[in-house]
């Protein structure tokens, strides 16, 4: 299988294309998570019990709030590193993410959505919306890059009119 590597995030193979995370942005992302939980949780457990009634109130609501949003943030984005490094993969005629996959050919519109963790909303003929996330490990002009590149060549009309109208200058 001849391995070769663009531009750090995309490797393409004989048989598949893959958008993959690097070691440097997995591990600045990874940081930022446990530094911010463990925040939240120091906040609950050291500056709670000694406060007066109404900075324990604030510090509850702060703390609650930062374990809920940097937890589960930590927990999604461990969960997808340790399922490999491959974000988004083109094989066989699919569009895969980590859990799900969709046929190019099925493809209608294809845009990026989300707020905290940034995911593509996949729209397919029979009107079915298929979130595949990114998790936030590669950036979106890699993804960007892929999609003209290996999907939009086998795509159908609807999604390669779609997305250049989306994309301007930098679609297909």
């Amino acid at each position: 299988m001849e391995n070769e590597i663009q531009e750090n995030n995309i490797k393409v193979y004989d048989d598949r294309v893959e958008v993959v995370y690097t070691s440097g942005g997995v591990g600045c992302l990874l940081t930022s998570g446990i530094t911010m939980t463990l925040a939240a949780l120091f906040i609950l457990f050291y500056i709670v019990p000694d406060s007066n009634i109404v900075r324990a109130f604030i510090g509850i609501i702060i703390g609650v709030i930062g374990l809920l949003f940097f937890g589960t943030m930590l927990l999604k984005v461990l969960r997808a590193v340790l399922t490999g490094k491959a974000v988004y993969t083109v094989q066989d005629g699919y569009f895969k993410g980590k859990n799900k996959a969709v046929r190019i050919e099925e493809i209608t519109d294809m845009k990026w959505a989300g707020s905290s963790l940034k995911y593509l909303a996949i729209k397919t003929t029979n009107n079915k919306t298929i979130k595949l996330s990114s998790y936030n490990l590669v950036p979106e002009e890699k993804v960007d890059q892929v999609i003209n590149d290996y999907v939009i060549p086998y795509a159908n009309p609807e999604f390669k009119e779609n997305w250049i109208k989306r994309m301007g200058n930098r679609g297909a």
